[in-house]
């Protein structure tokens, strides 16, 4: 009986103590303790630890919180003040590099000043400059070599080129007079030609530019007219005019004031800055005739211009096949000038003061002053 009216107590006065805690959240700390408590059950007691445990935690980590804090402010400080650092810890400072200097170099620097840096540059110029020159002319140098043997190819495919653009200038000059020849020859109506064009068959063909159907007569009048309107359309234009020396009717160089360019097409076959003049009704052909498609004759077709279907525009077509073959003949010369220059650049550089301090060949052999492989040699 006395057991059981003493755990009646102790239930009662847990009870109470619970009631209490709950209307003062101020006395839950004092119960975290189970020793002050040992009265508690086991349930009580592990709530306590659990609460204990995890205030432990939070502190600890906001230690750790403050003193990360702590350490990167004191970084930031250092950081921001160097020179001040610096001045604090004088023993720190490294003395300057300059020959014979003795102060100590600046912040972020190995020297004191501008003209140590260029005093120790000079004095190791003159040091290591005379033994790498004196290297250099011991061995021959292999590149040097292959560059004088590409320049003079370079040379040779100049003069070629020069030589081709002469003969293309000569026969510029020759298709000229063909052409006022071929303008002074009688006019001659063929009336069995006529016939056998008034008789034949009326075959079509389709434009190759608008995709009409068209009569096989006039298809070649019709081509050149559709294919002029169209190419109107794109331009080819550069910022300034083209100035070939001993060149004559090459590019059109009309300049537009609304894109302030030059136009880039040739001047023959432009078609938005020439246009083909009204043939007139006695203007003969004057196409000179070939056989076997390449073997020129000595003759010329003597039919209307205006009738002739066979030789459309065959002026314009000529002078334009040797102005294009004149423009890639400049255009491989502007190459060649270009590899010129590279190869004479890098002959220049490469026995210069830079190339020579930072480069260096090792010969192990003091006897051999060739040091290229047998298959180089």
């Amino acid at each position: 009986m006395k057991r059981e009216e003493a755990r009646s107590v102790q239930r009662s006065f847990k009870k109470q103590i619970g009631e209490t805690c709950q209307h003062f959240p101020s006395l839950q700390p004092w119960m975290n303790d189970t020793e002050d408590f040992p009265f508690l059950d086991s349930a009580l007691k592990k709530q306590a630890m659990d609460t204990k445990k995890k205030k432990n935690l939070k502190k600890k980590v906001e230690r750790k919180v403050t003193e990360m804090k702590e350490k990167q402010q004191e970084l930031m400080e250092k950081s921001e003040d160097p020179e001040q650092s610096d001045a604090k810890h004088p023993a720190s400072l490294r003395q300057c590099l300059g020959p014979g200097c003795v102060h100590p170099s600046r912040p972020g620097s190995k020297y004191c000043s501008d003209d140590c840096g260029m005093k120790l540059a000079a004095d190791r110029i003159h040091v290591i400059l005379p033994q790498r020159i004196q290297e250099w002319q011991q061995s021959p140098c292999i590149a040097e070599e292959h560059d004088k043997k590409t320049l003079e190819c370079i040379h040779r495919e100049q003069q070629d080129t020069l030589t081709r653009l002469k003969e293309l200038e000569c026969h510029f000059h020759e298709l000229e007079a063909i052409i006022q020849r071929g303008k002074q020859q009688a006019v001659c109506e063929d009336e069995e030609s006529n016939k056998h064009e008034r008789n034949s068959v009326n075959l079509q063909i389709f434009c190759v530019s608008c995709g009409k159907s068209i009569n096989m007569q006039v298809a070649l009048r019709h081509m050149e007219h559709c294919f002029s309107k169209y190419e109107r359309k794109s331009s080819f234009r550069a910022l300034y005019p083209t100035c070939v020396e001993g060149a004559t009717r090459l590019f059109c160089d009309v300049y537009d004031p609304q894109s302030k360019s030059y136009c880039k097409r040739l001047q023959v076959l432009c078609p938005e800055h020439s246009k083909d003049p009204k043939v007139p009704d006695g203007e003969v052909c004057g196409c000179p005739l070939v056989k076997n498609v390449f073997e020129p004759t000595g003759n010329f077709c003597c039919l209307p211009k205006r009738l002739c279907n066979s030789h459309c525009c065959w002026e314009k077509l000529r002078r334009a096949e040797v102005d294009l073959e004149r423009m890639r003949i400049l255009f491989k010369l502007e190459d060649l000038v270009e590899q010129e220059h590279k190869v004479r650049t890098a002959m220049k550089n490469r026995a210069g003061l830079l190339a020579l301090m930072l480069h260096q060949t090792i010969q192990h052999d003091p006897l051999t002053t060739d040091l290229r492989s047998r298959a180089d040699s």
